[in-house]
Parts: structure tokens; sequence; C-alpha cells
């Protein structure tokens, strides 16, 4: 008989980013060795029912709302059940899983991210955070992160870090034709891929950057998937404006496209058509990339990437051979090397590389350290 797992997370379909797609396969992953119960978003329970998760645009209750429901029904399954684990998708689970493990003699694992760590919100850093360190064991997504919980008190030894994985593609063919769709002429495509948010640097890259890539490579297009962020637990302010307003004000728009969210097929065929991929992070105070899914998601599409060397995407880039990592803020680096890459394909990008590369995170790997982990914890 599978032993069970109590699995506490607000980041889960049908809410729609980066996390939620992690915590999804995190859940698909315990699956294969327990049983799991999922405490998680209004709309969740139907797409445990999926074999494949495909984004769905859906609006689900807000984090108050979220955290109240959560702490009733988290008690009343302990309740129902005997759990041999209970995990917290990220910091903001975190009270209730440990509550959980405290009153029923449950170990306790807590996911972290980053933002989850330093997002700057008194109420958050001093009621969530201090929680974390009573897990069990923290799992932490990549080397970065480990150091910011770190420097959040908890203990090194209490950490372990697992790399998200992706879907392997590369044999991934459609007669869908993205170029087709977007009316797309130019030679050269550059694409980003994520939610519109300050720290994705979309606008400082068209305004310091792409000028000068078009001045040098005029036959270049510039293409933006992704929308603003939704049901987050950081409240940016919106940027698509100022990204717009930058367009204009730089003479790009014949240069720049904004495709807003898309869905799978649409991007696959975007992965597989682009040149480069562009990843032009700031440094935001508050604010952190974990990882980069997103770029390892483009290695395994034969795709590199080009990024400034902030957070946790210098885990997900090997340098010189997945893309290459840029010194944060250095613009006209980052012009430069996306200039020689265009201008000299053949020498620069080799996408029998990147897709190696990809090959290290596969979501069976991470799967299978996860489940040690839990091992570990519940023998």
């Amino acid at each position: 008989m599978k032993k069970r797992i109590l699995l506490i997370t607000r980041n889960f379909p049908p809410l729609v980013g980066g996390m939620e797609r992690f915590v999804w396969n995190v859940y698909k992953q315990l699956a294969k060795g327990y049983t799991c119960d999922i405490v998680g978003p209004r709309g969740c329970n139907e797409y445990l029912k999926e074999v494949e998760y495909r984004d769905k645009f859906s609006h689900s209750q807000s984090l108050p709302g979220f955290l109240v429901s959560a702490f009733f029904k988290s008690i009343y399954f302990a309740t129902k059940n005997k759990y041999s684990l209970c995990i917290a998708g990220s910091g903001v689970t975190s009270p209730m899983a440990n509550l959980v493990g405290k009153l029923y003699s449950v170990p306790v694992i807590t996911f972290v991210y980053g933002l989850d760590l330093v997002v700057k919100n008194p109420i958050y850093q001093s009621f969530f955070v201090p929680f974390i360190k009573y897990s069990d064991k923290v799992i932490a997504i990549s080397e970065s992160t480990k150091n910011l919980a770190v420097q959040k008190g908890i203990s090194a030894d209490q950490i372990e870090i697992l790399y998200p994985g992706v879907e392997i593609k590369t044999e991934f063919s459609s007669t869908f034709d993205f170029k087709e769709k977007y009316n797309i002429h130019k030679k050269n495509i550059l694409l980003s891929v994520g939610r519109l948010i300050p720290r994705k640097g979309i606008a400082e890259f068209i305004e310091y950057s792409l000028p000068k890539i078009i001045h040098e490579c005029p036959d270049t297009v510039f293409v933006i998937i992704g929308g603003e962020a939704t049901n987050a637990l950081k409240k940016d302010y919106p940027v698509i404006d100022q990204i717009r307003k930058v367009i204009v004000e730089k003479n790009l728009t014949d240069h720049v496209i904004l495709t807003g969210r898309v869905d799978d097929q649409t991007l696959w065929s975007a992965y597989q058509q682009a040149d480069l991929f562009l990843f032009p992070l700031r440094d935001v105070p508050g604010d952190i990339e974990g990882f980069g899914m997103v770029a390892v998601e483009a290695a395994s599409f034969g795709l590199p990437t080009i990024a400034f060397a902030v957070g946790g995407v210098v885990d997900a880039i090997e340098n010189n051979t997945s893309g290459f990592l840029i010194s944060p803020g250095s613009y006209d680096e980052f012009s430069n090397i996306v200039i020689e890459c265009l201008r000299d394909k053949a020498q620069k990008i080799n996408r029998q590389n990147c897709i190696a590369h990809a090959r290290k995170y596969t979501w069976d790997n991470f799967g299978q350290g996860l489940r040690d982990v839990c091992k570990i914890l519940a023998p």
C-alpha cells in the first residue's frame, strides 16, 4: 500500500506561471510513488484528473481567501487521513504544513524559490518566513536560492537543492507555423518568454540594447511572449505600458511583437524558429529569479540563451555552451554578443550543445531526487 502525502500549495493550476507549472510537476512525480492529496487553489481538482497540464487562463480566489480556506482544509485532511509527509509548495503554505506536522507528528518539507524568501512584505517576512526553518527539510531550486535561505537563518544542513526539470521535445513537429501566425518576415528572431514583470528587464533591454542590435542587424525582430502577472505574491507595477512607450520612443514598432500569453503549440514553434532566447534580467531588491526554467526549456529545443548573470539563472545556463552569461547591467556587452551570434550563427550557436545541456534537467531526474528525499524522511 502506497504511503500518503499531503501537498499544501497556492501555486497550482488553474493559476498560471512558472511556479504553478513547477508544483504541477512535483505532484506528478510524487504520484509515481505515493498517494498524494492536494490542498490547493479553487478549481485545482479538475487538473488532478488530467494526464497533461495545459495553461488555462483561469482566475482563482484571492490569496487571503486561499489561506483561510486552505487552513481549514489542511486540518480536515490531516484529521481524516494518516500522512507520512506534509509538503508546503512554497513559503506561503509553510505555516500550515508545519502546523499539520506539529499536531499530527508528520515530517515537513517546504519548497523555496527565492522570491518567497526575499519579498518585501513585513507581514510575510515576520510571520511566514520564520516557519520555513521549522521544516524537517527545505528544498531550494538553485544554489542562489539556498544562499538566500541560509541568510534567513535556515541551516545549510536542512537544505537540499533540486533543480527544476523540463520536458525534452527535440522530436516535436507540427504543421503550426509561428512566423506565419504573426506575419514575421524578418531573417532573425530574438525571443523572450515569461511574465511581464520589472525584474525581467524587457523595457530596459528595448531601450538600451535593442536599438544598437537593430542598427547592426536590421533584419531582426524581437518577439515577447507572456502577459502581466496575476495572483502573484509580489504585486508589481504594470510594465506593459512602459514597454509599449519605449517601443514607440525608440522607433522600433516594426521590430517588436507582443503576443501576450500563447498556447503550448505556439510556444514550441517559437522556440523552434527563433535564433536566440534573451533573458535581460535586472537585479531588483525584494525580487529574484529563482532558477530560470525557461532558459533550460529553450535549450531543450536547441535554442541558446543570452542572459544577465542574475540570481538562479546562472544555474540554468552553461556559459559558452547553452548560452552566454553577461555581467549584470552591461547592456553594451549584451548587445554585442547578440550581434556576434546573429552575424556568425554557425560559430557562435551549437544547438546540439544546448539540447545536451537541457537533458541534465529532466523531470524524471528531479522526481527521483524528490522521492529519495521523501524516503529519508518517511522510510
